[in-house]
């Protein structure tokens, strides 16, 4: 790991400061100044001292793609995070718990995170719209988990495939004349772990999706999108929603 003197959050993501006053807005990019650790791709060990996680926000993704491997039993599944989604990897299910399991990270394209610590927090301060914005990257990754979970039901494996992919359209795609590109890698065994499926069912379902003019695979693990989104996806996000507004209603 390498580490930049510095970065302010701001300028790295814009939309962290959605809310603050217009004559506000340069001071609160002067003082929004965090630390960057930088890391190549592979194997990503964080140890638990090496940040100062007291009243730390966490770790903000600036560049990169970052895959979270969960196993329990036999199974893993992952989950990718990118630019603008937040992380504790020093967070561990206590020894407690009923059910083990082996959290394994890795980094698939070079990583830069900012390190919201307790320093960043209290230079911040001033302006809560910033925490405020931090929480609600939270938990719009556990709404995405909910849509995670859900399209892991579906019973056809190209029926799971499609949506994942406009998800991950969504969030780093690019338009082209020719459709919309997902310029990350996404390997078929990356996708099998994401949709829960065997690698050998997810190259199938590739083939499938690809001899229906859904899906062209690109060089090095790229993919391009055609058409629209399928009604399947709305409808798993409304699932995820409801879902979450339901936990909230028994709480």
């Amino acid at each position: 790991m390498s580490s930049l003197s510095a970065v302010s959050v701001l300028d790295s993501d814009p939309d962290l400061a959605e809310g603050i006053r217009p004559e506000e807005l340069a001071l609160a990019r002067e003082h929004a100044i965090a630390r960057v650790a930088r890391y190549p791709k592979g194997p990503w060990a964080v140890a638990r001292d090496a940040f100062d996680s007291s009243g730390s926000l966490g770790l903000l993704v600036i560049e990169g793609l970052l895959v979270r491997k969960v196993t329990v039993g036999q199974r893993t599944c992952a989950e990718l995070l990118g630019p603008g989604d937040m992380t504790q990897p020093w967070l561990q299910i206590g020894p407690d718990s009923s059910v083990g399991t082996e959290v394994n990270w890795l980094v698939a394209q070079p990583l830069q995170v900012a390190v919201l610590d307790r320093g960043f927090v209290a230079r911040v301060a001033r302006w809560p719209e910033i925490s405020a914005a931090v929480a609600r990257r939270v938990m719009t990754r556990v709404h995405w988990l909910s849509f995670h979970l859900a399209v892991c039901h579906l019973r056809r494996v190209d029926d799971r495939l499609l949506p994942v992919l406009w998800h991950f359209a969504d969030r780093w795609g690019r338009v082209t004349p020719r459709g919309v590109e997902i310029p990350v890698p996404l390997t078929h065994s990356l996708l099998a772990l994401v949709v829960g499926a065997q690698r050998p069912s997810v190259t199938l379902a590739v083939r499938t999706l690809t001899a229906a003019g859904w899906l062209e695979p690109r060089p090095r693990s790229r993919w391009l999108l055609h058409g629209e989104p399928p009604v399947e996806l709305r409808r798993l996000h409304e699932q995820a929603a409801g879902h979450e507004r339901a936990v909230d209603d028994e709480a």
